[in-house]
């Protein structure tokens, strides 16, 4: 019942916050930029949808596993659906997210996200591995790899790679964790011929606090990938 009020917390999070929007609103079903202002749009689009770091990275084990479902708000610098500059828009995402521990110190993971206010969606994956698995007195250090492409877009073809370094620590119930890393996406704006692709690399930097309430985990996470961020607030479970 607890886990329930909280995943209906997060949608509720999700539909509130930010700039309130009619549905569509954040279709992008044209692109009408210069090559300066789609590369500036490119990375706000990275920013969207690129790979969110949602969980502490030490390693879950060959039994373990972290479900849950997360709410987003994501900055972006321009309007999705006309293109239009705005230093204070924000969108928002609902996302599934799963993580399985597998033998070696690797954990392999998915996203599926949804924007809200649009058609479209995002896929991403990730493969991490513990370079020090952590305890009682040491931190975990680990490296992760992503990937993430979208559906949905009537304008554009999106998919990125990223990779992360990350040190987490658990103390009693409560797991901080920090990463940093790149982001590099292709962003091809297929039905706009006047324009080249944009293919921008961007820092991501990410930190979160995962609380294990014994019947289920919350976490407050925090995502930049460039000049943009994303708050987060998932709630699932963590084993």
């Amino acid at each position: 019942m607890l886990t329930r009020k909280f995943i209906v917390a997060a949608l509720t999070l999700s539909a509130l916050n930010g700039n309130q929007a009619i549905a569509g609103d954040n279709d992008i079903n044209s692109v009408n930029l210069n090559q300066a202002q789609f590369a500036d749009f490119a990375e706000s689009v990275t920013n969207v949808f690129a790979f969110k770091t949602l969980l502490p990275g030490e390693p879950l084990g060959v039994l373990g596993f972290d479900i849950g479902i997360s709410a987003t708000s994501a900055e972006s610098k321009f309007k999705l659906n006309n293109q239009q500059t705005d230093n204070n828009h924000r969108v928002n995402l609902v996302t599934v997210n799963a993580q399985k521990g597998l033998p070696g110190g690797f954990d392999i993971g998915v996203q599926y996200s949804k924007l809200l206010d649009s058609d479209a969606s995002s896929i991403s994956g990730e493969l991490r591995y513990a370079i020090l698995e952590g305890g009682v007195a040491y931190p975990s250090f680990s490296v992760g790899g992503q990937y993430s492409q979208t559906s949905g877009i009537d304008a554009l073809d999106y998919q990125s790679f990223g990779v992360d370094f990350g040190v987490s620590k658990g103390f009693a119930n409560i797991t901080p964790y920090a990463n940093i890393g790149m982001v590099t996406s292709m962003v091809d704006p297929i039905l706009n011929t006047t324009l080249k692709e944009e293919k921008p690399t961007l820092m991501k930097v990410s930190a979160g606090l995962n609380i294990n309430l014994f019947a289920f985990d919350i976490l407050f996470g925090y995502n930049q990938i460039g000049d943009n961020n994303n708050y987060s607030i998932k709630a699932g479970y963590r084993f």
